[in-house]
């Protein structure tokens, strides 16, 4: 994704000293026969905090799920998830201070780079003036954007169960509140499987088969 502009030195600075935290569930999506289309929040959360700092430095600060595996400095998706919505909304950061408690396990199925830029993106909405600030379906659009699909993005961002759709370039979703007798249970495997990889093994198409 492309995450600066060539004139992203000549927009304004966001203003230092905010702080905003954000809380983002995970998701599982593909549910039955809504491929990259139907997702459903659960009751694990990951959690950002961004602070915005008077000097130029970036500091990260990662903590439980990928503390020992995954870039704590510009590279990480966040940061990256993060400038690319400054950029959109007229803006570039200074300094960050970024405090990253994941609990959502990766490569699992369970969404958690959907959550990571649903996190960063909110965190930079939230962080710029009131005026330049979008809602929520802006930020449905840019994560969709950013993820290739908006199944896991959507309940991310509504929560509950969301169906979700592209037409064109143009993302939508309705969401459905789900029955409190129903109760998810996640069993997460002991090895990771990279979304690339597990889209690598399906086969191009399906044949229908004709009813008897």
């Amino acid at each position: 994704m492309e995450t600066t502009s060539p004139t992203a030195v000549d927009l304004p600075v966001i203003e230092a000293g905010q702080r905003v935290t954000v809380r983002v569930p995970a998701t599982s999506a593909n549910l039955g026969p809504g491929y990259d289309s139907l997702g459903l929040a659960l009751a694990l959360h990951d959690t950002l905090t961004v602070e915005s700092l008077e000097t130029a430095e970036l500091v990260f600060e990662l903590s439980g799920e990928g503390a020992d595996t995954l870039p704590q400095d510009a590279s990480h998706l966040v940061v990256r998830a993060m400038e690319a919505a400054f950029s959109r909304l007229g803006y570039r950061h200074g300094g960050l201070r970024i405090t990253a408690t994941n609990v959502n396990p990766h490569g699992r199925g369970l969404g958690s780079s959907a959550s990571a830029v649903v996190a960063a993106v909110s965190a930079a909405n939230a962080m710029v003036p009131e005026a330049a600030r979008r809602g929520r379906d802006w930020i449905l659009q840019l994560t969709s954007e950013m993820e290739g699909h908006p199944d896991n993005v959507a309940p991310a961002i509504f929560g509950g169960l969301a169906l979700s759709w592209q037409d064109s370039d143009r993302y939508s979703s309705t969401c459905a509140t789900v029955a409190g007798s129903v109760i998810p249970i996640v069993a997460v495997p002991d090895f990771e499987l990279s979304t690339e990889a597990a889209r690598a093994l399906l086969p191009a198409s399906v044949a229908i088969m004709p009813r008897p």
